[in-house]
This record gives structure tokens, sequence and C-alpha cells, in this order.
């Protein structure tokens, strides 16, 4: 998708509205219509080529927060190119929101100014439009602030999990309920911290990993709310990260800070499998940060992590402490890659990784995809996230904006001749 011209459109069903901006030197265009009503036009001359882009970029994100979208059908689109750009209405979203299991529709959080309340919206991945299906009003006493942390689909799609300050609570799309699922105060019913400690599912969402009163960690079966697995974890340093495996079958735990320690647990038995301090071996040492993502490969035998500043992902063996591989820097060779999110795709071909100007395509063991992804707009991406049959990326990060990237079955078939 070029960076020197957009079309977007505000999809009003009763009459949508259309913006073009586009550079033509060192000028910005502008021309913009409703329905059959006659093209308005104006121009704005900036000091060069570079300084026009910039001002489009800056132009396109303020209409996309204020419902603008661009928005194309996938029939036509190229492989990685994206078929919606779209923005909440306030700050935030770049890691509080979903992509529904079926990719019709992403849900996002944003929040009020100040964090003085917060909105979640469902926006259609066909269409654009979006809808307000929740608010937060500030809370009272000095915890006012509405910190959404998570936002994520539950198993049918029908409602929301999402992490408001410490409580995880879930949202029913269709009476509008909601309910708390766990609940803990900072340095006082636990010492989770909720910028850290997030909610996460396994890939079929349905088992949840939840953060309790009490230091517990919670792994809940979705279908019937019973937990299969409750750890007090009090006599451990501060929990950072958690995640499940993709069957559900693997809990991943880590602890501390600058001298971390990864655990590794059996959901069904409670058995501890693996214990270590500190396996994944940043390449600047003397600036480790500890682990901020934890995860699992598609096959369950290795445990991916990110940390220091952004780097990784790393990957090691789940019962082991030698490197397996890792992403590398293409620029420095005294750290590893920036990443600030990764996930696999469903089917494990494909790795998606967020990192400082967007995401990209990676094999399963980092290396380069042959599958190249168009410029997400996202600058630096905190999430990504897959469609369940992995034909959609949707990608979210610091410039505000989102975007779903469609990656149809001639991506698999150039995966399968690599």
């Amino acid at each position: 998708m070029p960076t020197d011209e957009v079309l977007l459109t505000h999809p009003d069903p009763s009459a949508p509205r259309h913006l073009h901006l586009a550079v033509d030197g060192a000028r910005l265009l502008r021309r913009s219509w409703r329905g059959n009503a006659k093209e308005r036009h104006s121009s704005r001359d900036l000091p060069n080529p570079q300084a026009a882009r910039d001002a489009l970029a800056r132009e396109a994100a303020a209409r996309m927060r204020e419902g603008f979208v661009f928005v194309r059908g996938s029939a036509g689109t190229p492989p990685g190119e994206p078929v919606l750009r779209c923005a909440p209405p306030n700050s935030g979203g770049d890691q509080t929101f979903d992509l529904h299991p079926q990719g019709h529709t992403l849900a996002v959080a944003s929040l009020h100014r100040g964090a003085y309340g917060a909105d979640l919206h469902l926006i259609d991945v066909t269409t654009g439009q979006r809808r307000l299906v929740h608010t937060e009003t500030p809370g009272s006493g000095p915890a006012r602030q509405t910190f959404i942390h998570t936002v994520l689909f539950d198993a049918d799609g029908t409602g929301l999990v999402y992490a408001l300050n410490g409580e995880t609570r879930h949202l029913d799309l269709t009476t509008g309920a909601t309910r708390i699922l766990a609940a803990y105060e900072q340095f006082s019913t636990a010492r989770f911290n909720p910028f850290c400690a997030r909610p996460a599912q396994d890939a079929t969402r349905q088992r949840l990993l939840l953060f309790d009163a009490d230091d517990r960690v919670r792994v809940r079966t979705t279908s019937t709310a019973d937990d299969v697995l409750v750890l007090h974890v009090a006599d451990q340093p501060e929990c950072r990260a958690g995640a499940l495996s993709p069957s559900g079958r693997l809990l991943a735990l880590t602890y501390g800070v600058h001298d971390a320690i990864v655990q590794l647990w059996h959901v069904d038995t409670g058995r501890l499998l693996h214990s270590t301090r500190f396996p994944f071996p940043f390449a600047n040492t003397t600036g480790r940060t500890g682990i901020r993502h934890l995860g699992f490969d598609p096959t369950e035998r290795l445990v991916l992590a990110t940390g220091g500043f952004a780097e990784g992902p790393f990957a090691l063996p789940i019962e082991g402490d030698t490197l397996a591989w890792a992403v590398a820097d293409p620029y420095r060779t005294d750290r590893y890659g920036t990443c600030f999110s990764w996930q696999y795709s469903p089917g494990g071909d494909l790795l998606a990784i967020g990192g400082r100007l967007g995401a990209t395509l990676h094999l399963p063991t980092g290396e380069p995809s042959p599958v190249t992804l168009a410029p997400s707009h996202t600058g630096r991406t905190q999430r990504v996230v897959f469609s369940a049959d992995g034909t959609l990326l949707a990608c979210g990060g610091d410039t505000g904006q989102l975007s779903v990237h469609y990656l149809t079955s001639q991506t698999l078939m150039r995966l399968d001749r690599r």
C-alpha cells in the first residue's frame, strides 16, 4: 500500500463520506465528497516531499480517530496487503484489542483523557463500522483511573474478557452484563502488576489464565467455569508474565526482573515440570530488564520469550537451558532482533513479529518468510493476532492505528514450496 496516497471512508450507513489524501511533490492534496455530492478540493504546501508525506500520515491518523477507515474487500487484495486500517476514537488500543476467531470483527479498548474512563468498541472488518458496546466510568477513591490492559474474545465470540486495573471481567455482548472472574489490589491483596501479568488463553480459548487475590494463579476451563489448576505463588518473587501452551496442557510463569526464574507446569496434574533461573541469554547482559512475554511454539517443545530492551524472541527446549534459536538483529551484533510482540499462525507455518516500525512475517524458527507483509503503519507493534483459519492478521501499535492484513491460500502454497 503506497505511503503517498490513501482513500479513507467514513462508513455512515445513510451517506458514507470519502476523503482522498495524496502527495504531489511537496504538496498535500485533499479531495472529499459525500455520496453523489460535488467534490471539494484543497491543498497545502510543505517544505519538502517528506514533510508532505508526514502531514498525510498525521491527517490520516486524526481522521481515523474520527471514524474514517481504509477498507477494501479481500477479493483481488494481494497476500500481505491490508483490508482494513482504522483507529479507536481515544488513546490506547495498541495492545488492548483482539480479532474475533472467525476474523469478522475487531474488539478494541481505548482510554478517555488521563485514563479517567474507557470504552470498548467492536469494529466490523468488512465495512469498518464501529459500535460502542461498553463504557467504564472513573471509580471512587484514589484508584479512579480505568486502565484496561487486555481484551480477548471468549471461545464462542459472544463475549469479551478484559482486564481493568487488577480485575479480570467478562462482558456479555448480547446482554451487556459484566461479571468479575478474578480480582486483586496491587500491593495489598497480591503482588501482581496488572501492566505485566495479564490474562491469557490457549489456542482454542477453552482455557483462561487468571491472576487473582492472595497471589493465586488460576487456569480455568471456560465452558464450566471450573479451575483446573490453582497455584499459590506468594513464596516466589513477583510474577511478571505467564502463558498457556496452544493445547492448554502447559503453563509457563516467570518471576522477578533482573534475575528471573521461569517455571513450567503441567496444568492437568499440577506437576512442576521444570524450573530454571534466567535461561534466556540476552545479547546485552548488562541491560537485562527481565522477561516481558512468554509463550510456546506450536509443537509445545519450545518455550519462547522476549525481554531485555525489546529483544527476541528466543526459544529454548521446555526442559532445557540451551538456546534453540533466536531472531537476529539485521543491523547489529550486540543484541537480538527488536520484538514487542509475536504470535504463531494457527497452522504453525508463520511467525508474526511486531517490531519497531510495524509487523513482519517469519518462518517458524525466526528466519524471514518469503511472504512479505505490507506496511502496517502501527509503529512499535505491541500486539499481533491471527484469525482462527490463519487468513487474517491484525496488528496494533503506538501510532494508535490497527491494521488487518489478508493472507490467502497462496500464502500457504508459497510456504509449502520453500
